[in-house]
């Protein structure tokens, strides 16, 4: 353990024995952190997207297109993970223009160029279903590890019917991340962990077992992928055999030794997305150079 970790340590155990509920209230901020990875990107236009404006959010108020919305084409959305940013996403700019697609992404609340470094799944939610309502009629999402359950449940929220549906290295549910969370560094025992499990409660206004992919995806009626490495580190393959278990029409695709985030750039699982999206949606308009 570093320094500054046992120092952590030692100041939130602590805190835990003077006042359980500031240092509950603590530690949540730690889990609920979109900035762990420290991405703070410049506010600059991705190459060949322009901005389009979303109005039915507090959080966000725009994102990212790659063409233009409502001229005929199909669109796909390009949904990150927690404390990453869209530009994770872009991989799938060209396979997805290339299918004659325009293709659309976003920074989550408190994520990328929006302000602050904490959010609520509650918000990134809602923050998918104000996207979905801005860009209309969007046919194919795409959606990586805990950005999954924010958008089936955006998806659930805007009653959005979607041609199909891509979860890359999808989480399940989210007392599944937090039960298997480490404290980054904190002793959290299980007074702390109730009382963490209350704050997020209290935060997103729903209990932590509302985020389940299995639950919030009950409606879906549309073909779904899973891809997943078997060997995934930060979100177990187990994960992703759930999901596949217990929605409907789902096929899972094991991508050997890709990674958590690597999986995003792996030419292979583009080249699968691809022909899944491909085989599952109308495309009348010609594919983009």
């Amino acid at each position: 353990m570093t320094g500054r970790r046992a120092v952590r340590r030692a100041v939130h155990s602590a805190l835990s024995a003077v006042a359980p509920g500031a240092a509950a209230r603590w530690a949540t901020d730690v889990f609920s952190d979109t900035r762990r990875l420290g991405l703070r990107p410049d506010n600059v236009l991705p190459l060949g997207a322009r901005r389009f404006a979303v109005d039915g959010s507090p959080d966000i108020s725009g994102g990212y297109v790659w063409g233009e919305p409502g001229d005929g084409r199909p669109t796909a959305l390009l949904v990150h993970g927690w404390a990453s940013d869209s530009s994770s996403m872009h991989s799938f700019v060209g396979p997805m223009r290339r299918l004659g697609f325009t293709v659309a992404a976003f920074d989550a609340p408190a994520h990328g160029v929006w302000p602050g470094s904490q959010a609520t799944m509650t918000q990134y939610s809602r923050a998918v279903a104000a996207v979905l309502g801005a860009l209309g009629q969007v046919s194919v999402v795409i959606a990586h590890s805990l950005g999954s359950i924010a958008a089936i449940s955006g998806v659930a929220l805007r009653r959005a019917e979607l041609d199909a549906l891509v979860l890359i290295a999808p989480t399940c549910t989210l007392s599944g991340v937090l039960d298997r969370w480490d404290g980054a560094g904190l002793r959290l025992g299980p007074d702390t962990v109730r009382r963490i499990y209350a704050e997020l409660h209290r935060r997103n206004g729903v209990p932590v077992s509302h985020w389940d992919a299995v639950a919030r995806g009950a409606g879906l009626d549309c073909p779904v992928l899973a891809v997943h490495d078997p060997a995934d580190a930060v979100v177990p393959y187990s994960d992703a055999e759930v999901i596949a278990r217990e929605l409907p029409r789902v096929r899972l695709e094991a991508a050997p030794d890709a990674g958590h985030i690597g999986i995003l750039s792996s030419p292979q699982v583009q080249a699968g997305v691809s022909a899944f999206v491909a085989g599952h949606t109308a495309r009348d308009a010609p594919a983009v150079p």
